[in-house]
């Protein structure tokens, strides 16, 4: 198994976890809810989430966290929305679920460095630890 196959099949759990992200949020905050009207970004399902106050705090400022006017991710079945992972990482969780999701895109941004990693002068494995 090369890089681009693991690479695959992680982008495609953050698809399937991303849908989940925002069906699971969209709960408990309206902005969340998953749009497609099959004309708009090729019919590709999108969001168009407005930062509020909530968003816009003290907190996330000194984390270096900020937020445009507004934030519109669209993705399909294939496709990762770019800026996927600084949008889930920034915006506070608001249900369980989305809290758990939020972690695991922690854990699977971590491994895909390693994937990157593995094989430069930056690796932490050598072939024997691997």
């Amino acid at each position: 198994m090369n890089k681009s196959n693991i690479n695959e099949i992680i982008e495609n759990h953050k698809i399937d976890l991303f849908t989940k992200y925002a069906e699971a949020e969209s709960t408990v905050d309206a902005r969340m809810k998953i749009q497609n009207d099959g004309v708009s970004y090729s019919g590709k399902n999108f969001i168009k989430y407005v930062p509020d106050e909530t968003d816009r705090t003290e907190k996330a400022k000194k984390r270096g966290e900020y937020w445009s006017d507004l934030e519109i991710l669209y993705w399909g079945k294939n496709d990762l929305p770019y800026g996927t992972d600084s949008f889930i990482l920034k915006r506070e969780a608001r249900t369980t679920v989305g809290q758990h999701i939020k972690s695991i895109f922690r854990t699977l941004n971590s491994i895909e460095c390693d994937v990157q990693d593995f094989g430069t002068k930056h690796c932490r494995y050598s072939k024997k630890s691997a």
